[in-house]
């Protein structure tokens, strides 16, 4: 898994096989939906392969609003602040994610709390660099 996911290059093998223990890997072919915007989700992904599209649906149709690969996570907002999905997550090729549950999360925390320390942090990164994207983009409209 570590090979797999720029997100954990730092973490040692076995900070990964307890990371691994507490989640599950799924594939998924293109077009898969992983996440449907409006229903509920309690799932934390790390994309370890491939790449998913980010859609939000308005009256006017479909919008991709992101497209994350490899070094990327999902799920956050559900698993962090718990709602509906705000968007639909399709897979755009083949794709392998590892997911964790939040309950999960917690018994990570409880039993290896580095361990969840470093993955959270390195999440809150990836959700700091979307949103200076989104900055950038808001700016330029």
């Amino acid at each position: 898994m570590a090979s797999l996911s720029p997100l954990l290059h730092n973490f040692s093998a076995e900070d990964v096989i307890q990371l691994s223990s507490f989640g599950e890997s799924r594939s998924y072919a293109p077009g898969d939906t992983i996440i449907e915007e409006g229903a509920e989700n309690q799932h934390l992904y790390l994309v370890l392969k491939g790449k998913i599209e980010v859609v939000k649906t308005s009256e006017l149709g479909d919008t991709r609003i992101a497209e994350i690969g490899t070094s990327g996570s999902i799920g956050e907002m559900s698993v962090f602040d718990p709602g509906p999905a705000s968007a639909t997550v399709r897979a755009i090729g083949d794709v392998e994610v590892w997911r964790i549950t939040s309950a999960s999360l917690e018994q990570l925390n409880e039993t290896r709390p580095k361990v969840a320390y470093r993955l959270v942090s390195r999440i809150c990164a990836c959700l700091s660099q979307r949103l200076r994207h989104l900055n950038e983009r808001f700016v330029d409209v």
